[in-house]
Protein backbone atom coordinates (compact mmCIF):
# COMPACT_ATOMS: atom_id res chain seq x y z
CA UNK A 1 0.00 0.00 0.00
CA UNK A 2 2.71 2.33 0.58
CA UNK A 3 4.77 1.54 -2.54
CA UNK A 4 1.45 2.32 -4.15
CA UNK A 5 0.96 5.75 -2.46
CA UNK A 6 4.83 6.48 -3.00
CA UNK A 7 3.93 6.24 -6.94
CA UNK A 8 0.74 7.22 -7.21
CA UNK A 9 1.28 10.86 -5.38
CA UNK A 10 4.13 12.18 -7.60
CA UNK A 11 1.80 10.47 -11.03
CA UNK A 12 -0.89 12.77 -9.38
CA UNK A 13 0.57 15.73 -8.96
CA UNK A 14 2.42 15.69 -12.59
CA UNK A 15 -0.57 15.03 -14.60
CA UNK A 16 -2.32 17.88 -12.52
CA UNK A 17 0.70 20.06 -13.41
CA UNK A 18 -0.14 19.15 -16.90
CA UNK A 19 -3.72 19.90 -17.32
CA UNK A 20 -3.15 23.39 -15.46
CA UNK A 21 -0.41 24.25 -17.59
CA UNK A 22 -1.77 23.51 -20.78
CA UNK A 23 -4.51 25.65 -19.85
CA UNK A 24 -1.80 28.73 -19.06
CA UNK A 25 -0.45 27.83 -22.87
CA UNK A 26 -3.68 27.63 -24.72
CA UNK A 27 -3.33 31.28 -22.83
CA UNK A 28 -0.44 32.66 -24.17
CA UNK A 29 -0.89 30.65 -27.68
CA UNK A 30 -0.37 34.28 -29.43
CA UNK A 31 3.18 34.50 -28.14
CA UNK A 32 5.76 32.62 -30.01
CA UNK A 33 8.31 30.30 -28.72
CA UNK A 34 10.38 27.64 -29.74
CA UNK A 35 9.13 24.12 -29.09
CA UNK A 36 9.21 22.44 -25.87
CA UNK A 37 9.42 19.32 -24.09
CA UNK A 38 6.71 17.41 -21.16
CA UNK A 39 8.03 18.36 -18.05
CA UNK A 40 11.26 20.53 -18.73
CA UNK A 41 10.01 22.73 -21.52
CA UNK A 42 12.51 24.78 -23.26
CA UNK A 43 15.21 24.02 -20.14
CA UNK A 44 17.35 21.82 -22.27
CA UNK A 45 17.81 24.04 -24.99
CA UNK A 46 19.69 27.07 -23.18
CA UNK A 47 23.10 25.27 -22.76
CA UNK A 48 25.59 24.98 -19.93
CA UNK A 49 26.95 28.35 -19.72
CA UNK A 50 25.77 32.06 -19.43
CA UNK A 51 27.14 32.72 -22.74
CA UNK A 52 25.01 29.73 -24.42
CA UNK A 53 21.94 31.19 -22.67
CA UNK A 54 22.65 35.01 -24.04
CA UNK A 55 23.10 33.27 -27.66
CA UNK A 56 19.63 31.10 -27.60
CA UNK A 57 18.09 34.68 -26.46
CA UNK A 58 19.52 36.54 -29.56
CA UNK A 59 18.79 33.58 -31.23
CA UNK A 60 15.26 33.41 -30.93
CA UNK A 61 15.53 37.48 -31.38
CA UNK A 62 16.11 37.03 -34.80
CA UNK A 63 13.95 34.39 -35.51
CA UNK A 64 10.61 35.47 -34.44
CA UNK A 65 11.70 39.12 -35.66
CA UNK A 66 11.89 41.33 -32.60
CA UNK A 67 8.74 40.76 -31.59
CA UNK A 68 7.93 38.75 -27.68
CA UNK A 69 8.53 35.04 -27.50
CA UNK A 70 8.17 32.40 -24.32
CA UNK A 71 9.94 30.10 -23.19
CA UNK A 72 8.88 27.39 -20.27
CA UNK A 73 11.73 26.63 -18.07
CA UNK A 74 10.04 23.26 -16.65
CA UNK A 75 6.33 24.62 -15.56
CA UNK A 76 8.05 28.59 -14.69
CA UNK A 77 6.56 30.66 -17.82
CA UNK A 78 8.85 32.80 -19.10
CA UNK A 79 7.91 36.03 -21.77
CA UNK A 80 10.41 37.96 -23.15
CA UNK A 81 9.68 41.57 -24.22
CA UNK A 82 11.40 42.87 -27.13
CA UNK A 83 8.96 45.41 -28.41
CA UNK A 84 9.13 49.27 -27.36
CA UNK A 85 5.57 49.43 -26.41
CA UNK A 86 5.17 46.49 -24.58
CA UNK A 87 7.97 47.35 -22.42
CA UNK A 88 6.43 50.71 -21.96
CA UNK A 89 3.32 48.99 -20.38
CA UNK A 90 5.19 47.09 -18.09
CA UNK A 91 7.36 49.86 -16.94
CA UNK A 92 4.97 52.69 -16.29
CA UNK A 93 2.20 50.27 -14.70
CA UNK A 94 1.93 51.18 -10.93
CA UNK A 95 0.51 47.50 -10.50
CA UNK A 96 3.29 45.83 -12.32
CA UNK A 97 6.33 46.61 -9.51
CA UNK A 98 6.78 42.85 -8.25
CA UNK A 99 10.17 41.65 -9.56
CA UNK A 100 10.19 38.42 -10.93
CA UNK A 101 11.46 34.66 -8.84
CA UNK A 102 15.11 35.21 -10.78
CA UNK A 103 15.58 37.69 -7.89
CA UNK A 104 14.88 35.44 -5.02
CA UNK A 105 18.18 33.60 -5.45
CA UNK A 106 19.51 37.10 -3.81
CA UNK A 107 17.23 37.33 -1.07
CA UNK A 108 19.87 35.19 1.65
CA UNK A 109 22.28 38.62 0.98
CA UNK A 110 20.11 41.39 0.45
CA UNK A 111 16.92 40.21 2.03
CA UNK A 112 13.69 42.34 1.61
CA UNK A 113 15.86 45.60 0.21
CA UNK A 114 15.10 48.27 -2.56
CA UNK A 115 16.21 45.59 -5.39
CA UNK A 116 14.00 42.54 -4.23
CA UNK A 117 11.37 44.40 -2.37
CA UNK A 118 7.87 45.11 -3.44
CA UNK A 119 4.57 46.78 -1.31
CA UNK A 120 3.99 49.57 1.40
CA UNK A 121 7.47 48.86 2.69
CA UNK A 122 9.33 49.34 -0.86
CA UNK A 123 7.02 52.80 -1.26
CA UNK A 124 8.16 54.08 1.86
CA UNK A 125 12.17 52.74 1.44
CA UNK A 126 12.31 54.42 -2.24
CA UNK A 127 11.13 57.78 -1.25
CA UNK A 128 13.16 58.33 1.84
CA UNK A 129 16.40 56.80 -0.12
CA UNK A 130 16.03 59.05 -3.47
CA UNK A 131 17.05 61.94 -1.61
CA UNK A 132 20.70 60.12 -1.03
CA UNK A 133 21.56 61.01 -4.12
CA UNK A 134 20.86 64.17 -4.51
CA UNK A 135 23.36 66.97 -6.43
CA UNK A 136 25.08 67.68 -3.07
CA UNK A 137 25.53 64.28 -1.91
CA UNK A 138 26.93 62.83 -5.35
CA UNK A 139 29.80 65.84 -4.71
CA UNK A 140 30.84 64.27 -1.90
CA UNK A 141 30.91 60.57 -3.56
CA UNK A 142 33.15 62.32 -6.29
CA UNK A 143 35.73 62.95 -3.92
CA UNK A 144 35.56 59.18 -3.20
CA UNK A 145 35.39 58.40 -6.94
CA UNK A 146 38.45 60.55 -7.43
CA UNK A 147 40.67 59.06 -4.75
CA UNK A 148 39.76 55.73 -5.51
CA UNK A 149 40.45 56.30 -9.67
CA UNK A 150 43.71 57.59 -8.61
CA UNK A 151 44.83 54.55 -7.19
CA UNK A 152 43.38 52.83 -10.26
CA UNK A 153 46.04 54.42 -12.49
CA UNK A 154 48.94 53.23 -10.03
CA UNK A 155 47.11 49.34 -10.82
CA UNK A 156 47.09 49.68 -14.69
CA UNK A 157 50.49 51.46 -14.81
CA UNK A 158 51.81 48.44 -13.12
CA UNK A 159 49.89 46.12 -15.60
CA UNK A 160 50.67 47.57 -18.43
CA UNK A 161 53.93 47.73 -18.58
CA UNK A 162 55.99 46.51 -21.46
CA UNK A 163 53.48 46.75 -23.76
CA UNK A 164 51.38 43.98 -21.47
CA UNK A 165 48.34 42.44 -22.49
CA UNK A 166 46.00 42.00 -19.69
CA UNK A 167 42.65 41.62 -18.00
CA UNK A 168 40.97 44.70 -17.57
CA UNK A 169 37.40 43.45 -16.36
CA UNK A 170 38.87 41.90 -13.19
CA UNK A 171 41.16 44.92 -12.56
CA UNK A 172 38.30 47.35 -12.87
CA UNK A 173 35.73 44.65 -10.35
CA UNK A 174 38.30 45.64 -7.44
CA UNK A 175 37.74 49.26 -8.33
CA UNK A 176 34.69 49.76 -7.79
CA UNK A 177 34.21 47.36 -5.16
CA UNK A 178 36.88 49.79 -3.25
CA UNK A 179 34.44 53.01 -4.40
CA UNK A 180 30.85 51.21 -3.19
CA UNK A 181 31.73 49.99 -0.18
CA UNK A 182 33.35 53.67 0.53
CA UNK A 183 30.46 55.66 -0.75
CA UNK A 184 28.09 53.08 0.72
CA UNK A 185 29.23 52.28 4.09
CA UNK A 186 32.24 55.01 4.61
CA UNK A 187 34.67 51.94 5.43
CA UNK A 188 37.60 51.31 2.80
CA UNK A 189 38.18 47.63 1.91
CA UNK A 190 41.11 48.27 -0.08
CA UNK A 191 40.35 45.56 -2.47
CA UNK A 192 42.24 47.08 -5.15
CA UNK A 193 45.34 46.00 -2.68
CA UNK A 194 43.97 43.30 -1.51
CA UNK A 195 42.12 41.40 -4.12
CA UNK A 196 42.12 38.00 -1.84
CA UNK A 197 40.03 39.44 1.57
CA UNK A 198 37.20 37.60 2.44
CA UNK A 199 34.71 40.44 1.85
CA UNK A 200 35.98 41.04 -2.22
CA UNK A 201 36.41 37.14 -2.09
CA UNK A 202 32.74 36.34 -0.52
CA UNK A 203 31.18 39.29 -3.02
CA UNK A 204 33.15 37.87 -6.27
CA UNK A 205 31.51 34.56 -5.30
CA UNK A 206 27.59 35.67 -4.48
CA UNK A 207 27.20 37.51 -8.09
CA UNK A 208 29.39 34.23 -9.69
CA UNK A 209 26.61 31.80 -8.05
CA UNK A 210 23.85 33.97 -8.66
CA UNK A 211 24.75 33.99 -12.21
CA UNK A 212 25.19 30.25 -12.33
CA UNK A 213 21.86 29.06 -10.90
CA UNK A 214 19.53 31.52 -12.68
CA UNK A 215 18.77 29.59 -15.03
CA UNK A 216 19.64 26.12 -14.03
CA UNK A 217 16.51 23.78 -12.90
CA UNK A 218 17.53 22.33 -9.92
CA UNK A 219 20.03 25.07 -8.75
CA UNK A 220 17.22 27.85 -8.80
CA UNK A 221 15.52 27.10 -5.92
CA UNK A 222 16.65 26.88 -2.84
CA UNK A 223 14.67 24.26 -1.72
CA UNK A 224 16.51 21.73 -4.06
CA UNK A 225 19.89 23.78 -4.36
CA UNK A 226 20.77 23.24 -0.53
CA UNK A 227 21.42 19.35 -1.56
CA UNK A 228 24.06 20.22 -3.82
CA UNK A 229 27.97 20.18 -2.44
CA UNK A 230 28.62 23.57 -3.07
CA UNK A 231 25.95 25.24 -1.14
CA UNK A 232 28.09 25.21 1.68
CA UNK A 233 30.46 27.51 -0.22
CA UNK A 234 27.73 29.66 -0.95
CA UNK A 235 26.31 29.88 2.74
CA UNK A 236 30.14 30.70 3.98
CA UNK A 237 29.62 33.61 1.60
CA UNK A 238 26.83 34.92 2.46
CA UNK A 239 27.86 34.78 6.35
CA UNK A 240 31.14 36.70 5.80
CA UNK A 241 29.29 39.17 4.31
CA UNK A 242 26.82 39.42 6.88
CA UNK A 243 28.87 39.82 9.53
CA UNK A 244 31.07 42.40 7.70
CA UNK A 245 28.35 44.87 6.78
CA UNK A 246 26.52 44.41 10.10
CA UNK A 247 29.39 44.98 12.17
CA UNK A 248 30.08 47.86 10.06
CA UNK A 249 26.71 49.11 10.50
CA UNK A 250 26.86 48.83 14.76
CA UNK A 251 30.12 50.67 14.92
CA UNK A 252 28.67 53.88 12.88
CA UNK A 253 25.40 53.60 15.06
CA UNK A 254 27.82 53.94 17.84
CA UNK A 255 29.42 56.59 15.97
CA UNK A 256 25.97 58.61 16.16
CA UNK A 257 24.94 57.77 19.03
CA UNK A 258 28.45 59.40 20.70
CA UNK A 259 28.04 62.25 18.23
CA UNK A 260 25.10 63.09 19.32
CA UNK A 261 26.10 62.45 23.36
CA UNK A 262 28.87 64.47 22.16
CA UNK A 263 31.09 61.87 23.52
CA UNK A 264 34.59 60.21 22.51
CA UNK A 265 34.70 57.09 20.99
CA UNK A 266 37.81 54.83 21.65
CA UNK A 267 40.61 53.74 19.46
CA UNK A 268 38.52 51.00 17.64
CA UNK A 269 36.83 53.04 15.81
CA UNK A 270 39.22 55.45 14.50
CA UNK A 271 37.51 54.27 10.99
CA UNK A 272 34.63 55.59 11.60
CA UNK A 273 35.46 58.92 12.70
CA UNK A 274 36.41 60.71 9.42
CA UNK A 275 34.54 63.27 8.12
CA UNK A 276 32.76 61.39 5.23
CA UNK A 277 29.02 61.04 5.08
CA UNK A 278 28.62 57.84 3.49
CA UNK A 279 24.90 56.12 2.19
CA UNK A 280 24.75 54.22 5.58
CA UNK A 281 24.96 57.78 7.33
CA UNK A 282 21.80 59.45 5.27
CA UNK A 283 19.78 56.25 6.27
CA UNK A 284 21.05 56.58 10.26
CA UNK A 285 19.53 59.88 10.05
CA UNK A 286 16.27 59.24 7.73
CA UNK A 287 12.75 57.89 9.84
CA UNK A 288 10.18 55.50 8.54
CA UNK A 289 6.92 55.48 9.90
CA UNK A 290 8.58 58.19 12.66
CA UNK A 291 10.98 55.85 13.92
CA UNK A 292 14.52 54.93 13.00
CA UNK A 293 15.45 52.14 10.44
CA UNK A 294 16.11 48.83 12.02
CA UNK A 295 19.48 47.02 11.78
CA UNK A 296 17.73 44.74 9.60
CA UNK A 297 16.68 47.53 7.32
CA UNK A 298 20.30 49.29 7.68
CA UNK A 299 21.58 46.02 6.26
CA UNK A 300 19.44 45.52 3.56
CA UNK A 301 19.67 48.48 1.55
CA UNK A 302 23.23 48.79 2.77
CA UNK A 303 24.05 45.62 1.06
CA UNK A 304 21.55 46.02 -1.84
CA UNK A 305 23.49 49.25 -2.35
CA UNK A 306 26.58 47.64 -3.13
CA UNK A 307 25.53 44.76 -4.99
CA UNK A 308 23.21 46.86 -7.43
CA UNK A 309 26.06 49.56 -8.00
CA UNK A 310 29.74 47.13 -8.11
CA UNK A 311 28.85 44.60 -10.88
CA UNK A 312 26.66 46.99 -13.08
CA UNK A 313 29.14 49.28 -12.60
CA UNK A 314 31.98 47.30 -13.41
CA UNK A 315 30.37 45.90 -16.35
CA UNK A 316 29.78 49.46 -17.96
CA UNK A 317 33.24 51.02 -17.44
CA UNK A 318 34.89 47.61 -19.01
CA UNK A 319 32.48 48.00 -22.30
CA UNK A 320 33.08 51.12 -22.71
CA UNK A 321 37.53 50.53 -22.32
CA UNK A 322 36.59 47.65 -24.73
CA UNK A 323 34.78 49.80 -27.37
CA UNK A 324 37.30 52.84 -27.46
CA UNK A 325 40.38 50.09 -27.83
CA UNK A 326 38.56 48.89 -30.90
CA UNK A 327 37.64 52.81 -32.53
CA UNK A 328 40.64 54.68 -32.01
CA UNK A 329 39.01 57.22 -33.93
CA UNK A 330 36.06 57.67 -31.46
CA UNK A 331 38.72 57.73 -28.69
CA UNK A 332 40.87 60.47 -30.13
CA UNK A 333 37.26 62.50 -30.25
CA UNK A 334 37.51 61.66 -26.32
CA UNK A 335 40.99 62.59 -25.84
CA UNK A 336 40.58 66.18 -27.64
CA UNK A 337 37.65 67.01 -25.22
CA UNK A 338 39.40 66.35 -22.64
CA UNK A 339 42.30 68.54 -23.78
CA UNK A 340 39.75 71.16 -24.10
CA UNK A 341 38.15 71.30 -20.69
CA UNK A 342 41.34 70.41 -18.50
CA UNK A 343 43.94 72.25 -20.40
CA UNK A 344 47.10 71.85 -19.45
CA UNK A 345 46.28 70.37 -16.11
CA UNK A 346 45.32 66.61 -17.40
CA UNK A 347 46.57 64.97 -14.90
CA UNK A 348 44.55 66.65 -11.94
CA UNK A 349 41.17 65.85 -10.65
CA UNK A 350 38.34 66.25 -12.88
CA UNK A 351 35.65 68.89 -11.53
CA UNK A 352 32.37 67.87 -11.10
CA UNK A 353 31.44 70.58 -13.12
CA UNK A 354 34.11 69.42 -15.68
CA UNK A 355 32.81 66.09 -15.57
CA UNK A 356 29.47 67.41 -16.74
CA UNK A 357 30.68 69.50 -19.20
CA UNK A 358 31.97 66.07 -21.06
CA UNK A 359 29.25 65.76 -23.63
CA UNK A 360 31.38 63.94 -25.86
CA UNK A 361 31.89 61.33 -23.47
CA UNK A 362 28.38 60.81 -22.33
CA UNK A 363 27.74 60.23 -26.26
CA UNK A 364 30.26 57.48 -25.91
CA UNK A 365 28.84 56.02 -22.54
CA UNK A 366 25.24 56.06 -24.08
CA UNK A 367 26.36 54.19 -26.93
CA UNK A 368 27.87 51.32 -24.87
CA UNK A 369 25.40 50.97 -23.01
CA UNK A 370 22.99 50.13 -25.80
CA UNK A 371 25.45 47.64 -27.08
CA UNK A 372 26.35 46.41 -23.92
CA UNK A 373 23.66 47.43 -21.06
CA UNK A 374 25.08 46.45 -17.89
CA UNK A 375 21.69 44.66 -16.99
CA UNK A 376 20.71 43.29 -19.99
CA UNK A 377 17.32 41.88 -19.14
CA UNK A 378 15.07 42.87 -15.67
CA UNK A 379 11.98 40.95 -14.61
CA UNK A 380 8.61 41.30 -13.25
CA UNK A 381 5.87 38.76 -11.68
CA UNK A 382 2.40 38.87 -12.47
CA UNK A 383 0.51 38.21 -9.57
CA UNK A 384 -2.98 38.88 -12.02
CA UNK A 385 -3.85 38.73 -15.39
CA UNK A 386 -3.23 41.44 -17.58
CA UNK A 387 -3.93 42.60 -20.85
CA UNK A 388 -0.57 43.77 -22.66
CA UNK A 389 -1.74 46.14 -25.72
CA UNK A 390 -4.21 43.28 -26.57
CA UNK A 391 -1.93 40.69 -25.56
CA UNK A 392 -3.43 38.37 -22.60
CA UNK A 393 -0.80 37.82 -20.15
CA UNK A 394 -1.56 34.83 -17.56
CA UNK A 395 -1.15 35.26 -13.56
CA UNK A 396 1.51 33.60 -12.35
CA UNK A 397 4.18 34.83 -15.49
CA UNK A 398 7.93 36.24 -15.54
CA UNK A 399 7.82 38.80 -18.07
CA UNK A 400 11.26 39.56 -18.81
CA UNK A 401 12.00 43.10 -20.47
CA UNK A 402 15.25 41.91 -22.51
CA UNK A 403 16.84 45.52 -22.50
CA UNK A 404 19.55 44.54 -24.73
CA UNK A 405 17.64 43.39 -27.44
CA UNK A 406 15.67 47.08 -27.84
CA UNK A 407 19.59 48.50 -28.65
CA UNK A 408 19.47 46.12 -31.88
CA UNK A 409 16.35 47.04 -33.21
CA UNK A 410 17.33 48.28 -36.77
CA UNK A 411 13.90 50.22 -36.82
CA UNK A 412 14.95 52.57 -33.81
CA UNK A 413 18.70 52.25 -34.37
CA UNK A 414 19.77 51.53 -38.23
CA UNK A 415 23.05 49.42 -38.70
CA UNK A 416 22.87 48.69 -35.07
CA UNK A 417 26.46 46.61 -34.92
CA UNK A 418 27.79 49.91 -35.85
CA UNK A 419 29.61 51.81 -33.21
CA UNK A 420 28.46 55.29 -33.34
CA UNK A 421 28.34 57.63 -30.46
CA UNK A 422 27.27 60.10 -32.91
CA UNK A 423 23.33 58.53 -32.10
CA UNK A 424 22.82 60.21 -28.89
CA UNK A 425 24.54 64.12 -30.12
CA UNK A 426 22.45 67.12 -30.16
CA UNK A 427 20.12 67.79 -32.58
CA UNK A 428 20.30 64.04 -33.86
CA UNK A 429 16.53 61.90 -34.10
CA UNK A 430 15.36 61.37 -30.61
CA UNK A 431 14.82 58.42 -29.47
CA UNK A 432 11.40 57.61 -27.48
CA UNK A 433 11.29 56.67 -23.98
CA UNK A 434 11.02 53.47 -24.33
CA UNK A 435 13.29 52.54 -27.52
CA UNK A 436 16.41 52.11 -25.02
CA UNK A 437 16.02 51.96 -21.07
CA UNK A 438 19.55 50.88 -19.75
CA UNK A 439 18.85 52.28 -16.54
CA UNK A 440 15.01 50.74 -16.29
CA UNK A 441 12.22 53.33 -15.97
CA UNK A 442 9.22 54.26 -14.19
CA UNK A 443 8.82 53.54 -10.81
CA UNK A 444 11.43 50.95 -10.80
CA UNK A 445 14.17 52.84 -12.99
CA UNK A 446 17.37 52.82 -11.31
CA UNK A 447 17.78 54.91 -8.29
CA UNK A 448 21.27 55.17 -8.41
CA UNK A 449 21.73 56.23 -12.17
CA UNK A 450 23.55 59.62 -11.41
CA UNK A 451 25.91 58.42 -9.27
CA UNK A 452 26.63 55.11 -11.79
CA UNK A 453 26.98 57.65 -14.90
CA UNK A 454 29.37 59.84 -12.44
CA UNK A 455 31.92 56.89 -11.55
CA UNK A 456 31.91 55.85 -15.32
CA UNK A 457 32.90 59.38 -16.46
CA UNK A 458 35.02 60.17 -13.68
CA UNK A 459 37.44 56.51 -13.83
CA UNK A 460 37.37 56.48 -17.96
CA UNK A 461 38.12 60.88 -17.99
CA UNK A 462 41.17 59.91 -15.78
CA UNK A 463 42.16 56.65 -17.72
CA UNK A 464 42.42 58.41 -20.94
CA UNK A 465 43.96 61.19 -19.93
CA UNK A 466 46.39 58.76 -18.81
CA UNK A 467 46.67 56.01 -21.14
CA UNK A 468 46.15 55.35 -24.89
CA UNK A 469 44.08 52.13 -25.05
CA UNK A 470 45.11 49.59 -27.73
CA UNK A 471 43.16 46.41 -28.33
CA UNK A 472 45.29 42.78 -26.78
CA UNK A 473 46.77 43.03 -30.72
CA UNK A 474 46.39 45.77 -33.33
CA UNK A 475 44.82 43.68 -36.27
CA UNK A 476 41.87 44.02 -33.35
CA UNK A 477 41.34 47.23 -34.14
CA UNK A 478 38.25 47.91 -35.92
CA UNK A 479 38.34 49.16 -39.61
CA UNK A 480 34.84 49.99 -40.61
CA UNK A 481 33.27 51.35 -36.93
CA UNK A 482 31.30 47.32 -36.11
CA UNK A 483 31.77 45.40 -33.47
CA UNK A 484 32.81 41.89 -34.16
CA UNK A 485 31.29 40.20 -31.22
CA UNK A 486 27.69 39.29 -32.99
CA UNK A 487 24.94 37.03 -31.49
CA UNK A 488 22.70 35.62 -33.02
CA UNK A 489 21.37 33.79 -36.21
CA UNK A 490 23.05 36.45 -38.79
CA UNK A 491 24.64 35.67 -42.03
CA UNK A 492 27.73 34.13 -42.00
CA UNK A 493 29.60 36.96 -43.74
CA UNK A 494 28.38 39.21 -41.18
CA UNK A 495 29.41 36.77 -38.56
CA UNK A 496 33.17 37.26 -38.56
CA UNK A 497 35.33 34.17 -36.41
CA UNK A 498 35.80 34.66 -32.57
CA UNK A 499 39.44 35.50 -31.97
CA UNK A 500 40.57 34.75 -28.68
CA UNK A 501 40.97 38.33 -27.25
CA UNK A 502 37.25 39.17 -28.43
CA UNK A 503 34.76 39.29 -25.16
CA UNK A 504 32.87 36.28 -25.19
CA UNK A 505 29.75 37.88 -23.82
CA UNK A 506 27.24 36.20 -20.73
CA UNK A 507 24.46 37.19 -19.03
CA UNK A 508 21.76 36.79 -16.37
CA UNK A 509 21.68 39.48 -13.63
CA UNK A 510 25.20 41.45 -15.17
CA UNK A 511 26.83 41.44 -18.85
CA UNK A 512 30.42 40.07 -18.60
CA UNK A 513 32.66 38.77 -21.11
CA UNK A 514 33.29 35.36 -20.20
CA UNK A 515 37.21 35.22 -21.05
CA UNK A 516 37.79 38.94 -19.86
CA UNK A 517 38.26 42.38 -21.27
CA UNK A 518 42.01 41.93 -22.66
CA UNK A 519 43.85 45.19 -23.72
CA UNK A 520 47.14 46.66 -23.67
CA UNK A 521 47.79 50.35 -22.30
CA UNK A 522 50.65 53.05 -23.14
CA UNK A 523 50.85 56.21 -20.97
CA UNK A 524 50.40 59.74 -22.28
CA UNK A 525 53.60 61.89 -22.16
Amino acid sequence: MLLLLLILIPVLWIVYKEQFYARKRRKIAHTQGPKMLPFIGNAHQLGKTPHDILNFMFDNLYKYNHHNFRVWIGYYLNIFVTEPQDVEFILSSSSLIKKSDIYEMTFDWLGDGLLTGSGPKWHKHRKIITPAFHFKILQDFHEVMNKNSNKFMDKLREASKGDNIFDFQNMVNYFTLDVICDTAMGVSINAMDNPHTEFAKAVEYICANINMRAFHPLKRSKLTYQFFPEYQDYCKAVKTLKDFTFDVIEKRIKLHQAQEENKPLDNGHDEFTKPRRAFLDTLLSARVDNRPFTTQELYEEVSTFIFAGHDTTSSAISFVVYLLSRHLAVQAKVYEEQQRIMGDHMKRDATFQEIADMKYLDMVVKETLRLYPSVPMVGRHTEKEYNMNGKLIPEDTSLNIFIMSLGYNEHNFPDPYRFDPERFADGAEAHKPFELVPFSAGLRNCIGQKFAQLEIKTVISKIIRNFQILPAIDELASQDGYVSNILGPLREEQRPKLHKYEPKLEMVLTLKSENGIMVRMRERN
